[in-house]
C-alpha cells in the first residue's frame, strides 16, 4: 500500500511539473476570426499525431496515453468536433475505442473523473465497460463532503475533490451533500486567495482556476462570493508582464494560461478585457504566442514538452469552454438557468434575446456584475451591436476618419467605419457622427432597415417624416421592440431585442 501511495504521489508530481513580445488581441470580431483559425490549426495538428490505435501520444511517434487521449477528446468537443466520426477513425478505431481498452487502469479518483469527462464530452453517458463512473465517484465522498479515496492517500488532495465535482456536473448528476462539498473546498483556500493542489500546499494559478470553476458549479455566485473575488485577485498577481500566467518558480506557460482562462470565463470574466492585461497584453495573446507553425503549442517559450497535451489545453481555453466542456456556464449543474447578472433574471421581458447576444459575444455586462438593461445606448454603441450582431467585425476599414468627432484612436472608429461602408449608418452632418449621442427609436429603425437586402429597401415608402418609411418597414418585418416610440431614447434591452430579431431575419434570408 505504501508503494502504491508513493507511485501515485510521484505520478501527480510529474503531471504538475509538466504544467509548470506579443500583439495585443482585443475582444473583437477580427480577434474571434483569428482565434478560430488558431483552433483550426491546432485541431489539424491533433489529427496528424493520432496513432493507429485511435489514441493520442504525448508527442508524435510515441505510444498512446489514456490520460492524454481523454484530454484530447474534451478539446475536440470544445472545438466542435465529433470524435465518433470517420475523421477521427484511425486503424478502424476512434479515440473512444482506445479509451475502452484501459478500463483496468482506473484507480485514482482523478482517473475516474477524467474518463467520465471524456465520455460526457463525447455524449456517451457515464457508463464505462459496465461501470457507472458517476456512481463510482459518488461512492468516494466522505461524511465531511470531500471526495477522496483514503487508501490511495487522497485525503491530502484538493484537486481530486475538485475534479470529482466537475466530472459529476458533466454527467448532470446532483452533487451529494453539496453544501458540505462547497464548505470543504472553501476551507482549503489560502490566505493569499489562491488554492493549491494539496492540503496546506502553496497556492498556484492552475488549481485556483479550477477551484473557481468548481465553486461556480457548487452554486457560488461570482459577483457576491468573497472567495471567488479573492481568488481572482490572487490570479491577477500571478500575471506576468507578457500577459501570461506563471506557475510558482517557472515562466508563464500554456497550461497555466489555459486553466486560468477557463476559470475566468466560468465566472464571467473577459480574458480580453483591460482588467486582464499586463503592459497591454492579455492572456489569450500570450497563449497564442506559444503556438508553433504545425499548430501545436509549446509549454513555455522555446520549451516543447508534451505538445499534444498542451495543445488540448490550449484549444479548450481558446474556445472559451470551461470544464466540463459539455455544459453551458449560463446554466448550473442541475440545468436550471443561472443568472449571470445581478440586475437581470429570467422573468425580464428581454431576457432571452439578451442571453442570445451575450452567448454570441455581441453584448457584455459591466465589471460590477450588472447588465443595466434600462440604460440608454449611444450611437457608437448601437453601431457596434449592429456590426457584431451581423458578424461583420472581422472587416477592416477606416472610412470614419472623415468624421472629425471619430478620430482613429476612438474606441468605435473601426465599427463605425464598417457600418458606414455597409450603408447602415450616416453622419449627423457630413463632418460629424455624434458617437456619444443617445440613439432614438427613429434612428434605430433606420439602421435596422438599412441592413436588409437592397431589393427590400427599395420597397420603403416615403412618409411625412424622414424616418416614416423605415419605421413602417421595420414594423412590418417584426424588428421593433414592444412599446416602440420613434422619439424616445432606446435602452440596452430594447436594442438587444431588435438586434436579435434582425439576426434571425437575415439568417433566414
Amino acid at each position: 500500500m505504501v508503494k502504491s501511495k508513493i507511485k501515485y504521489i510521484v505520478s501527480l508530481l510529474l503531471v504538475f511539473l509538466l504544467l509548470m513580445t506579443n500583439p495585443v488581441i482585443a475582444a473583437s470580431g477580427s480577434a474571434d476570426k483569428q482565434v478560430a483559425e488558431n483552433i483550426k490549426k491546432a485541431v489539424a495538428y491533433l489529427a496528424a499525431v493520432q496513432n493507429s490505435d485511435g489514441g493520442f501520444p504525448s508527442e508524435k511517434g510515441r505510444k498512446s496515453s489514456m490520460g492524454i487521449t481523454a484530454w484530447v477528446i474534451m478539446a475536440l468537443r470544445a472545438a466542435g468536433e465529433d470524435v465518433k466520426s470517420n475523421k477521427w477513425m484511425k486503424g478502424g478505431r476512434n479515440p473512444l475505442d482506445y479509451l475502452n481498452t484501459g478500463s483496468n487502469l482506473l484507480e485514482a479518483t482523478n482517473d475516474y473523473a477524467r474518463t467520465l469527462l471524456a465520455l460526457t464530452a463525447s455524449k456517451c453517458g457515464a457508463e464505462f465497460n459496465g461501470i457507472d463512473l458517476a456512481e463510482k465517484i459518488i461512492s468516494f465522498q466522505r461524511d465531511n463532503g470531500q471526495f477522496a479515496q483514503p487508501d490511495l492517500g487522497e485525503l491530502e488532495l484538493v484537486n481530486s475533490h475538485m475534479w470529482a465535482i466537475i466530472a459529476l456536473a458533466s454527467a448532470g448528476r446532483e452533487i451529494p451533500n453539496k453544501d458540505k462539498a462547497r464548505e470543504w473546498l472553501l476551507s482549503q483556500q489560502n490566505e493569499d486567495g489562491g488554492f493549491g493542489w494539496a492540503l496546506g500546499g502553496e497556492s498556484d494559478p492552475d488549481d485556483t482556476g479550477v477551484a473557481i470553476t468548481t465553486l461556480v458549479l457548487l452554486g457560488e455566485n461570482p459577483q457576491d462570493s468573497t472567495a471567488i473575488q479573492k481568488a481572482l485577485k490572487y490570479l491577477k498577481k500571478c500575471q506576468e508582464a507578457d500577459g501570461g500566467f506563471v506557475w510558482t518558480g517557472q515562466r508563464s506557460n500554456a497550461a497555466t494560461d489555459a486553466w486560468v482562462i477557463q476559470g475566468l470565463v466560468a465566472v464571467g470574466e473577459d480574458p480580453f478585457s483591460v482588467g486582464w492585461q499586463a503592459n497591454g497584453k492579455n492572456p489569450v495573446a500570450h497563449l497564442l504566442s506559444l503556438q508553433n507553425s504545425d499548430g501545436s503549442f509549446s509549454w513555455m517559450k522555446d520549451v516543447v514538452s508534451s505538445p499534444v497535451l498542451m495543445t488540448a489545453y490550449a484549444i479548450m481555453a481558446l474556445a472559451q469552454r470551461p470544464f466540463p466542456v459539455n455544459i453551458d456556464f449560463l446554466q448550473n449543474s442541475e440545468g436550471a438557468q443561472k443568472y449571470p447578472f445581478t440586475d437581470l433574471d429570467k422573468h425580464y421581458w428581454a431576457y432571452n434575446p439578451i442571453m442570445e447576444l451575450i452567448q454570441a459575444k455581441v453584448l457584455g455586462g459591466y465589471p460590477d456584475g450588472t447588465f443595466r438593461p434600462e440604460n440608454p445606448v449611444t450611437r457608437a454603441e448601437f453601431t457596434k451591436f449592429m456590426v457584431y450582431g451581423l458578424g461583420l467585425a472581422a472587416l477592416e476599414s477606416n472610412s470614419a476618419r472623415h468624421f472629425k468627432d471619430v478620430p482613429m484612436e476612438h474606441w468605435a472608429h473601426t465599427v463605425i467605419s464598417i457600418a458606414y461602408d455597409q450603408g447602415f449608418v450616416k453622419g449627423k452632418t457630413p463632418e460629424t457622427f455624434d458617437p456619444e449621442g443617445k440613439i432614438t427609436g427613429a434612428e434605430l429603425a433606420a439602421m435596422l432597415v438599412r441592413a436588409l437586402p437592397l431589393d427590400e429597401q427599395i420597397l420603403i415608402k416615403a412618409g411625412p417624416y424622414w424616418y416614416s418609411g423605415s419605421v413602417d418597414m421595420a414594423l412590418e418585418k417584426g424588428l421593433l421592440y414592444p412599446s416602440f416610440d420613434h422619439k424616445n431614447y432606446v435602452t440596452r434591452a430594447q436594442c438587444a431585442y431588435s438586434i436579435a430579431k434582425l439576426r434571425s431575419l437575415t439568417k433566414n434570408q
